[in-house]
């Protein structure tokens, strides 16, 4: 049964009501599908542009989208695959859960790990099946055109507001807010630019997707001033990344056009060479910033491993990982690296933490939803059936899922939309467009 044949197995209404009973469910489903539109569109706007801002209001947000959500699921196989996946993953958790517990984890971290490993996932993937039913996929990646542009204004808002009135004015956006603006070299610290590691990666991978030019243009010149102010290595080296995998994939999409590589690179070549041109240039004539400084500092990141701090992260989780036998530890169990003097238990290297808590098997469990997901996008591209759509999830999820090994998004509720969406988009369409591929 594929997921577009639900509705086929569900009488007709009109076979069973009267008039007036059809007109009062049809009143009711139009409006449930349109206050839920209202209510997931504020949810992304609080997760995406303004994370960690409004915590509470953003949970209660996704928990009422999320019920909102529940009238249109349709669990059909791709999607019944992944929730079997992640019923995995709730055994894995709920099992070192009480590894943990044995090794007097906190309570506190506990609770965590249910909120963020069980309850935020599920949360999410009701959402996105919510969003992609009844709005798609084309329409959901406008809207993240739209988020895209806001998260630009809010850093040009962010970096206005600090260095004319202080920290003090962007408490909003960042407790103990910091910008650093010497030798030419410039960073912040925001949460927006977790969001904007998938939205680089999206758009620099697929800028066709924005079908106004001008608007295309102009949205990565954006993007590329942000990603270049941000002092984030994940971020700035998203858009290379994100660009060289749609160039990869562009001849394996269903866009009929891309025939030429000539062509495929022009497409591809002139958008971002404007968006660059167009970035440098801003920042010459407004700034002191400059581009060999800022990518001299990526460099040398990438060489001493991420930092001092990452490195020294790095060698207390390996240890760890030997002394358990690669068995797991448990949930909220840390070692003597103390990364986060408020949570000790959390590491920005995600997945090897992840190994020391659940042990290798614990942490292929984890990543298996993964692993699947970009191996079927890698099997829709080598059959020529690769959309566009999926192709700019894929572009901005695989920017997003290496980002884990800088800063721990996936475990933050408010950024695992960058992590379920692709999925679930996929789980939707993966069986019919496999089908397709066959015929």
């Amino acid at each position: 049964m594929s997921p577009g044949n639900d509705s086929a197995l569900t009488p007709e209404p009109s076979v069973f009501m009267a008039p007036a009973a059809q007109s009062f469910t049809g009143r009711y489903r139009f409006t449930v599908r349109h206050l839920f539109l209202g209510v997931a569109f504020a949810l992304l706007v609080l997760a995406v542009v303004v994370p960690n801002s409004l915590p509470d209001i953003t949970a209660a947000a996704m928990v009422l989208a999320a019920m909102l959500a529940l009238p249109g699921l349709r669990i059909g196989p791709g999607f019944r695959t992944l929730l079997a996946l992640y019923a995995c993953t709730v055994i894995v958790t709920l099992l070192y859960m009480v590894v943990g517990g044995v090794h007097d984890a906190p309570q506190e971290a506990q609770l965590q790990v249910v909120a963020i490993y069980i309850l935020s996932p599920l949360l999410w993937t009701l959402v996105a099946d919510g969003l992609l039913r009844r709005l798609g996929a084309d329409r959901l990646i406008d809207w993240l055109a739209v988020l895209s542009l806001l998260c630009a204004l809010s850093v040009g808002l962010f970096f206005y507001l600090y260095l004319t009135r202080g920290a003090a004015a962007v408490t909003f956006f960042f407790e103990g807010a910091n910008v650093n603006l010497t030798e030419g070299f410039a960073g912040a610290t925001m949460h927006v630019y977790g969001s904007l590691i998938f939205l680089c990666g999206g758009f620099f991978g697929s800028p066709e997707l924005i079908r106004n030019r001008l608007m295309r243009l102009a949205l990565l010149a954006m993007l590329l001033v942000c990603a270049l102010t941000s002092g984030r290595t994940a971020l700035i080296l998203a858009v290379p990344l994100g660009w060289f995998l749609g160039l990869l994939l562009s001849s394996r999409t269903t866009d009929r056009r891309q025939k030429s590589p000539i062509f495929r690179l022009i497409r591809y070549g002139v958008p971002m060479l404007i968006a660059v041109t167009t970035a440098l240039f801003l920042l010459q004539a407004y700034t002191q910033i400059s581009l060999t400084r800022v990518l001299d500092a990526v460099s040398t990141k990438l060489a001493s491993g991420g930092g001092s701090a990452r490195v020294g992260m790095g060698h207390s989780l390996f240890a760890g990982i030997l002394a358990n036998g690669g068995l797991g530890s448990g949930h909220g169990v840390g070692v003597d690296f103390v990364s986060d003097a408020v949570h000790p238990w959390r590491y920005e290297l995600v997945w090897l933490a992840t190994i020391y808590r659940v042990g290798i098997i614990g942490a292929l469990i984890y990543a298996l939803p993964f692993v699947l997901y970009m191996a079927s996008v890698i099997r829709l591209a080598y059959r020529h059936r690769l959309p566009p759509r999926h192709k700019f999830m894929f572009c901005g999820f695989v920017c997003a899922f290496l980002g884990t090994n800088t800063n721990p998004y996936i475990e933050a509720f408010v950024f695992q939309w960058m992590y379920v969406i692709p999925l679930v988009a996929l789980a939707i369409e993966y069986p019919k467009a496999l089908k397709k591929g066959r015929e």
